[in-house]
């Protein structure tokens, strides 16, 4: 079977919407000697519904209700879990002698369910199971005589992962009296007559998050829970699973894996072996495959998982406790060194079957330690057991280097090139780990440039505010992979308008550095307030017309002299040009009338 870690990215998780919702139980009615055979019986048709010791719900943020395979069904979202809240009802408790009341029950089985103590005034026991089948006791609490919440210990998100079904018995004997003989002189020998009953209130429902996926996907890297690959695998004869003791041909685990962890998804691998970098909708998973039947490892009927009663983790200082056949531990630490786990008892007795993947969800950045803690019985001769623990871990780090800006007042989000009067707040969009530089850059004493403020410039965290004046330039590095890019974001703090135009500008098809926006309001244009810059404008009126310099008088006045002049020139011409003409046709015409007077 096979476990699974998925790490999403979510730069922003919206404010959980928690809602209580009532879940309805059904009552199986037995006699004085059962042992609550629930499996085994069908519910009571008759039962009375206040016939009850308490009431259940769950809470949580429920993004849908539906049925599965005639149960209740609830789905949960992505990056939460929820709590199961049984509110007691002590009415039984309270009752008299010939009312139905609560009795002591001296047996310590429920259903098979062996308990730590007698039932005594009621017994409340949480189970869980992947197929609604093969159920897996969580928690048992007895002598219940008050309200009683289950949480994140016992409910988590490897069950959610993988969808999970949930079962929780309350179980109580009651009495009442039929017969009282107090009154009776003639009787008072004699004992009373009581009708009993044991009762058992069983809620039954499923829950998970929306995809349900346990398929390794992209690439991959293994993690081997055994011998046969035994970097990850250690053994010892303590049950605190402390030690190193050399798995040899004479252990009971020699040459074979109970199975795998497959860590899936990552987009690359980091600087180091053990950082793996993840992008926005990436889904990181790290699942264990079992291949062995647990009660019948290697193939051999004389190696079993066994049940450790009492055993303890010491590296995870986990203290002495129950840990059934097999615990998983993660732990997960955030960038500010917080540690928390999650622990599942009787993980190998809970995997549905052998061959089947099992998944685990986690939805943020941090470092990941993985034990899984499981003792195997040698029942060929002396029943020798043995402790083993596989452990690893690895980092799991965002790709991006998303960086956030918001307004340190009114907490809009602000763009590169944008401009704020009161200041910014850095994100790093719930990603711990990029190294954040900021430069802060202010006038130059010419006010015709920047210049770098020392004093400022350097190394930022997440969260930090910034409100002085100046133009800021933010860069998000990833410090684990040098090839990719920084993501960089400039902005201004103050109110210049020419710092102002100068750091809208930044990324137009036109940035002007200070020395060119301080020319332009040399030649008559305008920054605004909010940078945008206007050419001047040049009006024409009647005025610019009739009222001329006197140089332009001047020109306009010899323009005119010398267009009479060349005008007189053409005339002149005009007029000797014609007396030329007529002259030469007088000439002609004496000519012809010479010769015609000769031939006569």
């Amino acid at each position: 079977m096979m476990l699974t870690v998925v790490l999403g990215a979510f730069p922003f998780v919206a404010e959980a919407k928690e809602q209580t919702v009532d879940i309805d139980g059904i009552v199986y009615e037995f006699g004085k000697k059962s042992e609550y055979e629930i499996d085994s019986s069908e519910p009571s048709d008759n039962a009375d519904k206040e016939f009850r010791i308490g009431t259940l719900s769950i809470n949580g943020d429920i993004q849908r209700n539906y049925a599965k395979n005639g149960i209740k069904a609830y789905e949960i979202a992505d990056d939460g879990t929820f709590s199961l809240d049984f509110k007691y009802i002590d009415t039984l408790k309270k009752a008299g002698e010939d009312s139905w009341h609560l009795i002591e029950d001296g047996d310590d089985i429920v259903n098979g369910i062996e308990l730590s103590d007698d039932i005594d005034y009621g017994a409340l026991i949480l189970q869980t199971s992947l197929d609604g089948e093969k159920w897996v006791t969580i928690n048992t609490t007895v002598n219940i005589t008050d309200n009683k919440t289950f949480e994140k210990d016992q409910i988590n998100n490897v069950q959610l992962s993988n969808g999970c079904y949930y079962r929780i018995i309350a179980a109580f004997e009651a009495e009442k009296r039929t017969k009282d003989y107090s009154w009776s002189f003639k009787e008072f020998y004699k004992t009373d007559d009581y009708s009993t009953q044991k009762i058992a209130q069983v809620y039954e429902f499923y829950a998970s998050y929306k995809d349900i996926d346990t398929t390794p996907t992209g690439e991959k890297y293994y993690f081997y829970a055994g011998a046969k690959n035994a970097s990850y695998t250690v053994g010892t004869k303590k049950n605190n699973y402390a030690g190193s003791q050399t798995i040899t041909k004479d252990d009971p685990h020699y040459g074979w894996d109970l199975g795998y962890f497959c860590l899936s998804g990552y987009t690359d691998k980091g600087d180091s072996e053990d950082v793996y970098l993840k992008k926005v909708g990436n889904k990181v998973k790290l699942t264990f495959h079992l291949d062995q039947d647990i009660k019948k490892l290697n193939g051999n009927s004389d190696f079993k998982i066994e049940s450790d009663k009492n055993g303890s983790d010491e590296e995870f200082k986990v203290p002495a406790h129950n840990m059934k056949h097999g615990e998983l531990i993660i732990r997960h630490t955030d960038s500010e060194n917080v540690a928390e786990e999650v622990k599942y008892s009787d993980y190998l007795a809970a995997l549905a079957s052998p061959g089947a993947d099992t998944a685990i969800q986690l939805f943020e950045e941090g470092d990941y330690e993985v034990h899984l803690d499981y003792a195997i019985t040698d029942y060929d001769g002396w029943d020798s057991t043995t402790y083993y623990q596989t452990s690893f871990k690895f980092k799991i780090r965002n790709a991006n280097c998303m960086v956030y800006i918001f307004d340190s007042k009114s907490g809009t989000e602000l763009n590169n090139g944008d401009v704020t009067e009161n200041g910014f707040r850095i994100d790093a969009a719930k990603s711990s780990y990029p190294k954040l530089q900021v430069k802060k850059e202010i006038l130059n004493n010419t006010e015709n440039g920047l210049v770098e403020d020392t004093r400022f410039n350097g190394v930022a965290s997440d969260g930090e505010t910034f409100t002085d004046e100046g133009i800021y330039t933010i860069k998000a590095f990833n410090r684990y992979d040098d090839k990719l890019e920084p993501a960089v974001k400039t902005i201004y703090v103050g109110s210049n308008n020419i710092l102002t135009a100068y750091t809208k500008n930044l990324n137009s098809s036109k940035h002007y550095e200070i020395s060119e926006l301080n020319a332009l309001v040399d030649k008559g244009y305008t920054i605004t307030d909010d940078g945008d810059i206007i050419e001047p404008v040049v009006e024409t009126t009647t005025a610019d017309i009739t009222t001329s310099s006197p140089e332009a008088t001047s020109d306009a006045a010899n323009s005119t002299t010398a267009s009479v002049k060349k005008n007189e020139s053409k005339s002149v011409l005009l007029i000797v040009g014609g007396g030329i003409g007529v002259v030469a046709l007088g000439g002609i015409i004496a000519t012809v009338l010479r010769k015609k007077k000769n031939d006569e």
